[in-house]
């Protein structure tokens, strides 16, 4: 299934019941070889799908079972957890250690992110007895500088991983290897490097490509390349935000004058903030 058509089945099944069930089985027998296709795109949002809507919420979940695939495919026995709330989204097992995860995915037209769109400290609390936590996302979105995640990863040995790490590990996994170096980045950093340079993304990427070019024994010219391929896919998809923005341009100039004033005042919600402060000063005395 290409990206317009997952897609188009989420819109279809967004508001079904059971549309994460249809979905996790959808891609249940996904093989290496696709995942390596997906697993860099799943962490770019369509622009198609409204904010809080839905079909929003839908994607992040798939990008919660891209990644429980992808760790299966580790020898991580994991599954996306249904529970809500206060609980990590991702749990594996393996017979040496456990760990929770989450999965990361933004918009590209979203101008600013801060700490707490990385849950650094929600996945620590949510680790409770299990051994490790890792959080992935797209590499081209974590900070590139300085910032409070990377010392809080260190601090908290919660691991960030990226879907580039991801698609390489998935290439050279030949089932031998022990990944449990790389969710330790964080306890090794935190031996290794002064506190004032906790905060810097360049140091922290660097153990990441170094553990993990470690542990399957590569050189880091090909993770360059995985990296380069991810700045392509990032530029197609933006082309693909670009496109439909422009659209929604060419329909909103299309519109007549009462129903672009029409369409401004339900964008709004004004009706139904009328309705609320109406129902608000007719209740009568309660206590």
């Amino acid at each position: 299934m290409n990206r317009n058509e997952l897609i188009n089945l989420i819109i279809t099944i967004s508001k079904e019941p059971d549309a994460f069930e249809i979905l996790e089985r959808e891609y249940e027998d996904t093989s290496v070889d696709e995942l390596r296709q997906v697993i860099i795109e799943c962490g770019v949002m369509p622009e198609v799908f409204s904010h809080d809507s839905s079909e929003e919420k839908l994607w992040a979940k798939y990008s919660d079972i891209m990644l429980s695939i992808c760790l299966g495919h580790l020898r991580i026995n994991a599954e996306v957890l249904r529970t809500r709330g206060d609980s990590a989204d991702v749990f594996g097992k393996t017979l040496g250690y456990s760990i929770v995860g989450d999965a990361k995915t933004f918009r590209l037209s979203r101008t600013a992110k801060n700490q707490k769109d990385f849950k650094i400290k929600a996945l620590d609390d949510w680790r409770r007895s299990n051994n490790f936590a890792l959080l992935a996302g797209p590499l081209n979105q974590y900070p590139s500088s300085r910032s409070q995640i990377y010392k809080q990863a260190i601090e908290k040995n919660v691991t960030l991983i990226s879907y580039v790490h991801l698609n390489y590990m998935l290439k050279h996994y030949t089932g031998k290897e022990d990944l449990s170096p790389l969710w330790m980045t964080g306890k090794r950093l935190y031996r290794k490097l002064p506190k004032k340079n906790y905060k810097e993304a360049s140091l922290y990427w660097k153990e990441i490509d170094r553990v993990v070019c470690k542990i399957f024994k590569t050189r880091d010219g090909e993770l360059d390349s995985i990296k380069d391929m991810e700045i392509d896919v990032t530029k197609r998809l933006g082309l693909e935000g670009i496109e439909y923005w422009e659209s929604k341009i060419k329909e909103y100039m299309s519109l007549s004058k009462e129903e672009a004033i029409r369409r401004l005042i339900k964008a709004d919600k004004i009706e139904a903030k009328i309705e609320q402060i109406r129902k608000a000063i007719s209740k009568g005395r309660v206590l």
